[in-house]
């Protein structure tokens, strides 16, 4: 690694008191039943990383009255100084396809068929009700997604410092001019198309990855000026991600196949 400026040298102390949450990334990327989105075996995916979400959850700073208010953090943190460049990667890690269209479309699918189908007008009140969510429903994941690099740089990681300072004898670092100066890679990993560890299941991937859009979507979209009825996942996040470039809160955004994270780790985490 290139020689640290004093702050760097901070920043990684700062990272290094956690030591308990550095772990391998396959384990960072393990869901609540405690499997892994990684592939492993060969030595893959075992390049260890902070875990992100880990470390909230163990700063009392995010709790009050008892209740806990964690910001939506990414899954992990890394970085790496190349040149006169520090880079901090921020990783989140999806277990599951972001080439499909949003959870709102499905929505809007189901209140269709219900008002195509003759129930003598039993449900015209229901389905009206349903009218009115679909206007005002937003996909949770999507949004999730969009917030959590946000959430992580101007919020998590700066109340995580201000914690950390106050509890240890450290030098003071101003942790949001650095991580305005530093630059800040975010990357979402999801399942790819082509990964498929139980082959049974083939049909079902590749149906709801398959770029069809129902009409009924695209017609809504239009009317609405919604394109989270229209888009991917991943197209939606792609607007999130350039607005986040060009206000300088990432320096790049962007995706990564759970089965190329491997290479991603070879070719710029280490």
């Amino acid at each position: 690694m290139a020689s640290l400026t004093s702050d760097e040298t901070k920043f990684i102390k700062f990272l290094e008191s956690f030591r308990q949450f550095y772990w391998p990334s396959h384990k960072i990327a393990e869901n609540s039943k405690g499997i892994s989105i990684l592939p492993m075996g060969d030595g893959k995916n075992e390049f260890k990383m902070y875990a992100l979400d880990e470390i909230c959850h163990s700063c009392s700073i995010f709790k009050e009255g008892g209740v806990w208010f964690t910001p939506k953090t990414t899954d992990a943190i890394w970085y790496k100084k190349e040149g006169e460049n520090f880079f901090i990667f921020l990783i989140e890690f999806k277990g599951d396809f972001l080439c499909k269209t949003s959870s709102k479309c499905s929505l809007v699918e189901v209140v269709e068929s219900l008002k195509n189908k003759n129930y003598n007008d039993e449900f015209t009140r229901e389905i009206s009700s349903l009218d009115k969510i679909v206007d005002k429903y937003s996909d949770r994941m999507l949004n999730g997604l969009a917030a959590k690099p946000l959430e992580t740089v101007t919020i998590a990681l700066p109340l995580i410092y201000e914690e950390y300072f106050q509890n240890n004898d450290v030098e003071y670092l101003d942790i949001r001019k650095f991580l305005a100066s530093s630059r800040i890679i975010y990357r979402v990993v999801s399942i790819s198309e082509d990964y498929e560890p139980n082959r049974q299941r083939s049909r079902g991937r590749s149906y709801r990855c398959s770029n069809m859009i129902p009409s009924v979507c695209k017609k809504l979209a239009f009317e609405k000026h919604d394109h989270e009825l229209d888009s991917s996942y991943e197209s939606s996040l792609q607007t999130h991600h350039r607005r986040y470039e060009r206000a300088g809160i990432v320096f790049s955004a962007g995706f990564v196949d759970n089965i190329a994270f491997n290479n991603f780790i070879e070719n710029y985490l280490k």
